[in-house]
């Protein structure tokens, strides 16, 4: 009788233990740091005035000392009460280290600056790993908020296909890095020749000829730098320098199966042919071709800017301008365009974040996309390197600038620091911040990259993109993103590898094209165009990517 009501009493305490239990897991209370659930929607219910404990996993920039003690890390601590906990890896092992915290169960409670692409993002949220911030987005950061909905691309690039946000990146509106295959050259040997500015491949195909006859290396580049073949195809078809996809009446094409590749390529082969093309062009590295063209032996050359191939401090720097993108035989005129939507995020928070937690990251991240704030966690505390402008000084568009940024200490050679976290997570670098963080400078003077930058690409490749392009976030399931991934990786190797080959000579683009073709169809172009097409749920459109005539004028006012 006794064993009886010991077991009867034994079996109660269970059952008020279970109910107990099940009662805490569904009170809408914080997430354990250890379990597996997704945190609450965010009840507002937070002690803002103790410092608490937060992991950060982060791949730090070179020129960063020491974020443990450095001033932004600091800051944070200050300002929104987070003692962050760094895990860190070098950028070489970044990759290799994520991947090991996540499979051992022992990662971090926010990776900071992770590299997560967005089939990896499905997997882990599916798995629980990533949780949804867009209630905390909605409640703690209207300012993030405001950009995810209004920047262009973002809202594409972070909402999965069950509309939940799951991380973030850094949105960075760099204008000469969307177009950055540009032709630069000497216009002093326009000038000195008798000879206008090319705008067709027929007048550029004559100005190169000249400048062969008079000793000169017509066109060059580097195979570690900008390939010059991007430009001249995309006067024949666009070729956007990624994944060669173009958009006809909203359906997906593949632009190396086009004839105007073939064209593109056959006017590419006659160039070559005539010696108007550097053959060290596809093997030289830079620092071969940087002394060539500081001793005035190149024409033109195939770069980011100027200032990448040659010193500002140079005699002959000011000579170097763009090119517009040339029109071909059929009238095509396309700059290639990369600013397109991010194809992978840094930051994201995991399950074995607090409620508490969250909520200040999100009042940091709230922070950051502000231009003050992201000029702050960039470069630390104002007065060291940077300070706010004063009335009447201007930035990049002539408008009242917002910082003077003293870049150059920032970024010279070698140089450490520990003030800043130097974009190393995510923040807003949009077009306010780009316009006004530095002061406006005479474009061809040493202190005025940053207006040749935005002056060259605006006077002749903004605009010139098509108005709607294949987006660069595209949600794939992960097994359907590896078949989608290995097909990519064969049939661009070999088309680079045909390209090359018709190009040199060693293939004939009218003996061979068809050969070429029907390569592509057995590498699986068909299916490959098939799965881009269903990833693809709307176009990126460019059309608010113009050239403002304000800021060129501006800009070509300084001297």
């Amino acid at each position: 009788m006794v064993k009886k009501t010991k077991t009867a009493v034994a079996a109660a305490l269970i059952c008020i233990l279970m109910i107990l239990s099940a009662c805490s897991d569904n009170s809408g209370g914080n997430t354990p740091k250890n379990g597996d659930a997704a945190p609450a929607e965010p009840s507002g219910q937070v002690d803002e005035t103790s410092v608490v404990d937060v992991s950060f996993y982060a791949v730090p920039p070179g020129d960063v000392v020491d974020l443990n003690t450095n001033w932004f890390t600091n800051y944070v601590k200050d300002t929104f009460k987070l003692n962050i906990e760094w895990v860190t890896a070098p950028s070489s092992d970044a990759a290799t280290k994520q991947s090991l915290l996540l499979s051992g169960g022992n990662y971090p409670d926010v990776f900071w600056s992770g590299g997560f692409s967005l089939s990896e993002v499905l997997r882990l949220s599916k798995q629980g790993i990533l949780v949804p911030l867009n209630s905390y987005i909605d409640k703690y950061a209207p300012n993030l908020r405001e950009t995810i909905e209004n920047a262009p691309g973002l809202k594409q690039a972070v909402t999965a296909p069950d509309g939940n946000i799951y991380g973030l990146t850094m949105y960075n509106s760099c204008l000469h890095c969307y177009w950055g295959q540009k032709f630069w050259i000497n216009k002093s040997y326009l000038e000195k020749f008798n000879l206008t500015m090319p705008t067709t491949t027929d007048e550029f195909e004559q100005v190169l000829q000249v400048f062969k006859d008079n000793g000169l290396i017509p066109l060059s580049g580097a195979s570690d730098g900008f390939d010059p073949t991007v430009f001249l195809m995309n006067s024949f078809t666009y070729d956007n320098a990624n994944d060669l996809f173009d958009l006809k009446d909203g359906k997906v094409v593949y632009a190396p199966a086009q004839d105007g590749w073939k064209n593109g390529l056959a006017y590419m082969n006659r160039l070559f042919s005539k010696g108007l093309i550097d053959k060290q062009s596809f093997s030289q590295k830079s620092e071969v071709l940087k002394p060539l063209i500081a001793q005035d032996k190149v024409a033109v050359v195939s770069s980011l800017y100027s200032a990448a191939f040659l010193d500002p401090g140079h005699q002959s720097y000011s000579n170097w301008v763009t090119m517009a993108p040339l029109a071909g035989p059929d009238g095509v005129q396309y700059a290639a365009f990369s600013g397109n939507t991010p194809r992978s995020l840094s930051f994201a928070v995991t399950n074995k974040a607090t409620e508490e937690q969250i909520v200040r990251i999100m009042k940091l991240l709230d922070f950051i996309y502000t231009p003050e704030g992201t000029q702050t966690m960039n470069y630390g505390a104002e007065g060291k390197y940077w300070t706010k402008a004063g009335p009447g000084i201007k930035g990049l568009n002539g408008e009242q600038a917002l910082f003077i940024t003293q870049s150059d200490k920032f970024y010279s050679a070698g140089a450490k620091q520990n003030e800043g976290w130097n974009q190393m997570g995510p923040a807003l670098q949009d077009m306010t911040w780009r316009n006004g963080f530095v002061e406006a400078k005479p474009p061809f003077s040493a202190e005025g990259l940053e207006s040749l930058l935005l002056l060259e690409t605006m006077r002749n490749y903004t605009g010139h993109q098509p108005d709607q392009v294949y987006p660069g976030a595209i949600w794939m399931e992960p097994e359907d993103y590896q078949k989608f991934a290995l097909l990519k990786t064969n049939i661009e190797q070999y088309v680079k590898q045909w390209k090359a080959q018709f190009i040199l000579g060693s293939k004939s683009v009218e003996n061979d094209w068809d050969a070429y073709l029907k390569g592509l169809d057995k590498l699986g172009l068909a299916e490959y165009l098939d799965m881009a097409q269903k990833a693809m749920k709307e176009p990126f459109d460019t059309t608010s990517y113009k050239p403002d005539q304000n800021t060129i004028d501006f800009l070509s006012s300084l001297k």
